[in-house]
């Protein structure tokens, strides 16, 4: 007797075979609030996600972050194609050479 395939209640958004167990967490905006939470402290910062809905299988991890297949594709071109140009301003800041403020020469 063939087995009967079931479909599953939440299907993985890539291969609609496997049961969704997760989202995907790649950043696709941020935002700012002065919204307060509970206990009165500031929210501040906040980011949005993709949120696909995928299997364990279909995710990729970067760094203890899941990823859906096509923001890895992203993610990948992100960082083939990115220009990322030397700059001392960048440095100064860091070793404290740069003091807000000051003229620049």
């Amino acid at each position: 007797m063939p087995e009967v395939f079931k479909m599953p209640k939440y299907p993985c958004a890539f291969c609609k075979k496997r049961e969704a167990t997760q989202l995907c967490d790649f950043v696709i905006g941020y935002s700012w609030t002065t919204m307060k939470n509970e206990k009165g402290r500031m929210i501040g910062g906040q980011h949005q996600t993709c949120n696909n809905e995928m299997c364990k299988e279909c995710a990729t991890n970067y760094a203890g972050f899941e990823f859906c297949p096509s923001c890895v594709q992203l993610y990948k071109l992100i960082q083939e194609k990115h220009d990322r140009r030397p700059n001392k301003f960048f440095s100064d800041v860091a070793f404290g050479k740069y003091e807000p403020g000051e003229e620049q020469q």
